[in-house]
């Protein structure tokens, strides 16, 4: 039996996509060319209702069309005005039973806080009242695949002042008579099922460009367009409150821009920023006097008490199509200066606007500003043209950026969903962005590369942190001398050769220190012979009474084992080392370039080896023999037992007295090497001193007794 998990049934709903409404294509007004939208109103759900051309109103509750009135009573009045169905002369109050009148109440705009009647035109004296009624209010045109909601409040208008139609995206709730219903964006938001949250998208549009075929406005429910908004511009702003929920913005400046090639001065239009509120219902800038002051200069505008509005003549519009000039409008939070901000650049084709029946007639050209009698500055429809706004009614904020601009074709559509605050997308769920991914996966993408970036770092970190000690140990390594490694080299390790007399140690010797004159610490220093020298033999002096022959007047003496003669001459400027205990007698060198001479002074303390009683005492008692005799000390090496100690070698050359001596005769003795490189070839194992044996005359002579027994040499 096999095991398999079993599938998991478990749907995921995934958030709806943003809702779009169309525009309608086409730029209408009286007050201007602006971008509609299409509505329907008491449809049925089955393609029956009535179709509208309406403009988007932010600060608005209701949805408002026009109805039939004595000033607009011909078909092709109704059709400027937004009706789009034949025949028809406004908003019918015979539709179907999806319409049903309330009353004739006041217009709920002058409830707003900011709300004054100086934006109707002078000859305005009536009231803001229009005919209630409840009703289906859906987007599109009338059809079964428009959304529809029912028992919406709809207001149909008489007044010039509102031309055209609006649907109202104020979130909340209203009522005329106090029987509360919530208004189309908050149904719209409510209905999970439509959009994701209660926000949305939009910008105005804008006849004059894209080459003069104009950008038509863009509205998004739920969501943005992001192909629409230059978002690495924007600034977000929070809302006032959950009750005031007006877009209010703070103006820093105002920079009016020429062309360079024709002026260069800037212009400032504000001497200090100002708060105002973004809404779209009126086309119109109201800002304070001193500023619209400053636009009718800088334009050439001139005011006409019977409209309230800032016309602009020919000579005006040429001067100002000459002058080319910008204004550019600095966007923050609160009106003082702020980092924190976006500017929204306007041409002067933007304010360039012209006002029809009703209004003028025949048309004027207009320039849309208006001073503000009760201190609230409103950036109306205008102003909308090239700014888009994201409004985040849950999050009670909005951000404000410049619109895309278009000179070509409209781009294909980039929608962005705007989720709720109580929406956690699931594994594998796409975030707003399209395609995107997750939350958790772009945590865990991000987390992934965090952790990658440490690891290499820390890779480069070892890596260079090794490199550079290996190249610290490289250069301490050049000051040192390069080991041997005598496994390897074998033979070819070479010792260093010891002279006996340099006083160094020997490679071979312990290397305790040796007992007597040499292992002592408090003896004379004795000079040393350089390890470069030549071979030098050894002076001794006659025990008893003077000899004034030169010893190197003589024969020269052969050593026993000598190869070469050792001369003054084969050994130039080499010094004579005496043995310890004895006189010095200093010898003039034989060349000039010799090199000094090794002194060796009388020695203040005897050695512990027994020599100086061998010289100084049997000898003594023979006054009439006289030696010569070729000394060297031996030094002992280590493979004997017990300390390392000096001993000297005397060997006989004559046993002669001075009277029997023959200068003439060559010595058939040889005396050994007083000094070599190496170490001693024969070292004597024995405490006595060796004596050479007395010859046949002398032997002869003690036995007839003719000198005293202490003549004869003694041997131990």
């Amino acid at each position: 039996m096999t095991l398999r998990t079993r599938a998991d049934t478990t749907l995921v709903q995934l958030p709806p996509k943003p809702l779009v409404l169309t525009p309608s294509g086409t730029f209408d007004g009286d007050d201007g060319k602006w971008s509609t939208f299409n509505i329907n109103i008491a449809g049925d759900g089955e393609g029956k209702g009535q179709n509208f051309k309406v403009l988007i109103s932010i600060s608005s509750p209701i949805t408002m069309v026009p109805r039939q009135t004595e000033w607009c009573s011909d078909e092709e009045c109704a059709k400027r005005r937004g009706t789009l169905d034949p025949g028809a002369l406004g908003l019918s109050t015979t539709l179907s039973d999806a319409y049903r009148l309330v009353g004739i109440y006041t217009l709920p705009l002058q409830d707003l806080f900011w709300w004054s009647q100086n934006l109707m035109s002078p000859n305005f004296n009536g009231t803001l009242t229009g005919a209630w009624a409840q009703g289906n209010v859906g987007l599109g045109g009338a059809s079964k695949q428009s959304i529809t909601f029912q028992n919406q409040y709809v207001v149909s208008s008489y007044l010039k002042e509102f031309y055209l139609g609006s649907l109202g995206l104020s979130i909340g709730s209203i009522s005329p008579t106090g029987a509360l219903l919530p208004t189309f964006f908050t149904a719209l938001a409510q209905a999970s099922d439509k959009i994701a949250s209660p926000s949305y998208g939009f910008t105005a549009g804008a006849s004059y460009r894209n080459g003069g075929r104009g950008v038509p406005g863009n509205m998004v429910f739920g969501g943005y367009d992001k192909s629409r908004i230059m978002m690495k511009q924007s600034v977000s702003i929070p809302l006032p409150s959950k009750q005031n929920n007006s877009l209010v913005v703070g103006v820093n400046s105002i920079i009016y821009t020429p062309d360079p090639n024709v002026q260069q001065r800037l212009v400032s239009f504000t001497d200090k920023g100002f708060s105002a509120i973004i809404d779209s219902t009126f086309p119109y800038l109201v800002l304070p006097g001193s500023i619209c002051d400053r636009f009718v200069e800088a334009f050439g505008l001139v005011f006409e008490n019977s409209t309230a509005l800032y016309t602009i003549n020919g000579t005006a519009h040429e001067r100002n199509q000459q002058q080319n000039a910008t204004i550019a409008f600095k966007i923050s939070a609160g009106p003082q200066d702020s980092s924190i901000s976006t500017t929204i650049v306007f041409p002067y084709e933007a304010f360039f606007l012209q006002a029809s029946d009703p209004i003028y007639s025949p048309s004027k050209n207009y320039f849309p500003i208006r001073k503000s009698s009760n201190g609230y500055n409103i950036l109306g429809r205008s102003f909308l043209q090239e700014a888009y706004i994201i409004v985040d009614y849950e999050r009670a904020n909005f951000t404000i950026a410049p619109a895309a601009v278009f000179s070509n074709a409209m781009p294909s559509e980039d929608l962005v969903t705007i989720f709720n605050t109580t929406y956690v997308p699931s594994e594998g769920t796409p975030n707003s962005e399209k395609g995107g991914l997750s939350a958790g996966a772009i945590a865990g993408i991000v987390i992934g590369i965090i952790a990658a970036f440490l690891l290499i770092g820390g890779g480069a970190f070892f890596f260079y942190r090794r490199r550079r000690e290996a190249r610290k140990k490289a250069l301490e390594q050049e000051g040192k001398p390069a080991g041997v490694d005598t496994i390897v080299a074998g033979s070819e390790v070479k010792h260093r050769r010891v002279s006996e007399l340099t006083g160094s140690s020997s490679p071979y010797s312990s290397p305790a220190k040796t007992a007597g004159y040499y292992g002592g610490g408090d003896h004379k220093s004795i000079p040393e012979l350089s390890p470069e020298s030549h071979p030098a033999e050894l002076y001794s002096p006659p025990l008893h009474g003077t000899d004034d022959s030169d010893y190197f007047a003589g024969p020269k003496p052969r050593r026993r084992g000598a190869t070469r003669d050792s001369s003054g001459q084969n050994t130039p400027g080499t010094p004579v080392a005496e043995l310890a205990g004895e006189d010095v007698r200093n010898f003039e060198a034989v060349s000039p370039l010799q090199r000094p001479q090794h002194m060796r002074g009388p020695s203040d303390k005897s050695m512990s080896t027994g020599i100086d009683e061998v010289m100084s005492g049997q000898d003594n008692n023979a006054p009439g023999v006289q030696r010569k005799h070729s000394s060297r000390f031996v030094e002992h090496t280590g493979d004997e037992v017990g300390p390392s100690r000096a001993e000297m070698v005397v060997s006989p050359l004559e046993n002669t007295r001075a009277d029997e001596a023959d200068s003439t005769a060559k010595p058939t003795m040889e005396r050994r090497p007083s000094h070599t490189r190496g170490l001693s070839d024969i070292t004597i194992n024995s405490d006595s001193t060796a004596v050479s044996q007395p010859t046949p005359e002398e032997m002869e002579r003690w036995a007839r007794g003719t000198n005293s027994a202490s003549d004869q040499p003694t041997a131990k």
